[in-house]
């Protein structure tokens, strides 16, 4: 009679385990940001934004969701997610030296960037794919090589044409 008693008692805590688990899963994550690893990195930043190239400025992931993915750059950008902004601030203005980098990030708002640099749309494509600046030299490894769609890129572009 005591095993049967103890097979109850385990599982009910069991069960108890269980239900807690799942109750605290759905109040903790339930409107909250989350990632998935693996083949599909979804990522819903906490937010709304005028557009795709906004979002991917800003968080790093596209408007489906999607994190986009990069080569190089920082350790913890690869660990936590992030934008241009990350670097380049909310503003593109740049002047952030970002962890680990050791180097002061540029302006890369595109009026600057094509006005005082003189780089074309597709030489800050260039820059941001794969990281070759305004005079055909390695931009420094902090900077992501992002891999992005042509859609994005040109929606990123978009965007940093906005900024004043």
């Amino acid at each position: 009679m005591k095993t049967r008693e103890t097979i109850i008692v385990v599982a009910v805590a069991i069960a108890a385990f269980a239900a807690g688990f799942i109750t605290a899963n759905m109040v903790w994550f339930s409107g909250m940001p989350y990632m998935q690893f693996g083949d599909r990195n979804f990522y819903q930043p906490v937010g709304e934004y005028k557009s795709n190239g906004e979002k991917i400025f800003l968080t790093g992931v596209n408007e489906k969701g999607e994190r986009i993915p990069f080569v190089g750059g920082p350790t913890w950008l690869q660990m936590h997610g992030g934008g241009c902004a990350s670097c380049h601030g909310v503003d593109g203005k740049g002047g952030i030296y970002p962890m680990m980098c050791g180097v002061k990030t540029p302006d890369i708002r595109y009026s600057t960037l094509a006005g005082e640099h003189g780089m074309s749309e597709e030489d800050i494509k260039r820059a941001i794919t794969s990281g070759v600046g305004d005079e055909g030299e390695e931009l420094n490894w902090c900077m992501p090589r992002w891999q992005m769609t042509e859609k994005d890129l040109n929606d990123l572009i978009d965007y940093l044409k906005q900024l004043k």
